[in-house]
């Protein structure tokens, strides 16, 4: 089962992890290189900053020692090295040929999000950010669905169903920007995500009614019909 976490939630965790001096370490990724796995493992759980615990630790070890053995502990020198290339960014972050690689900020979602972050959290100017799939999660999905960029009567994984938002998206801002509308994916997944939070994830499993119908700024695309999205399973008449 896939569980969702709140990110509001997650980012408090993530607050208290960091004021709290025996946990501080778990941001620096010489300590972390330092630091045992058992030790790693339980000040994840200290504050609740990891939820799955046992996956969670090796990803944060393993980040923590790619980014000390080979950036300094410093990201920035990863960002650098690419020539402050958010395509090249994401192609290394892929790379599984590397003797050092990226556990998390590998995957469809974390990935283009971390690299969005850096634009926008770090205030970082990168190239190529257009080239940048959008992050998928299950409300990007329910939301792209529900306003029927992927419409039909199909059963799918949640792998493939991914693939395919990431590719729809693409295809749709290129588009746009044949019309002279400069958006991107990256752009995107903020609205999408909370369209679906806010909204698209009260509707009707089966019929599609939405109780936020009438007052939602989306309604005009809002499809009818089914969108049932379950543990890696995706499932749609629409």
């Amino acid at each position: 089962m896939i569980i969702l976490r709140e990110a509001d939630e997650l980012w408090e965790s993530a607050r208290r992890t960091y004021e709290d001096p025996e946990t501080r370490y778990l941001f620096y990724p010489e300590k972390i290189y330092e630091t045992s796995f058992e030790k790693i493992k339980d000040d994840l759980k200290k504050h609740n900053l990891s939820w799955r615990v046992k996956n969670d630790v090796r990803a944060w070890k393993t980040l923590g020692t790619t980014f000390w053995e080979k950036w300094k502990g410093d990201p920035l020198n990863f960002i650098k090295d690419c020539n402050d290339d958010a395509e090249l960014i994401w192609t290394q972050l892929q790379n599984k040929k590397e003797n050092h690689y990226y556990p998390k900020l590998r995957g469809p979602k974390i990935g283009p999000l971390w690299i969005r972050m850096l634009r926008d959290n770090i205030g970082l100017e990168l190239k190529n950010l257009d080239k940048i799939p959008i992050p998928v999660d299950t409300h990007v999905i329910r939301a792209t669905l529900a306003t029927g960029v992927i419409r039909g009567e199909f059963k799918t994984t949640r792998d493939k169903i991914t693939k395919y938002t990431q590719e729809v998206w693409f295809e749709s801002f290129k588009k746009l920007h044949n019309e002279g509308i400069d958006l991107i994916p990256l752009n995107m997944d903020k609205p999408l995500w909370h369209l679906s939070k806010n909204g698209c994830y009260k509707r009707d499993k089966i019929t599609g009614d939405c109780p936020y119908y009438s007052e939602c700024i989306a309604k005009e695309f809002c499809v009818k019909g089914m969108i049932i999205i379950k543990d890696n399973i995706v499932e749609v008449n629409t």
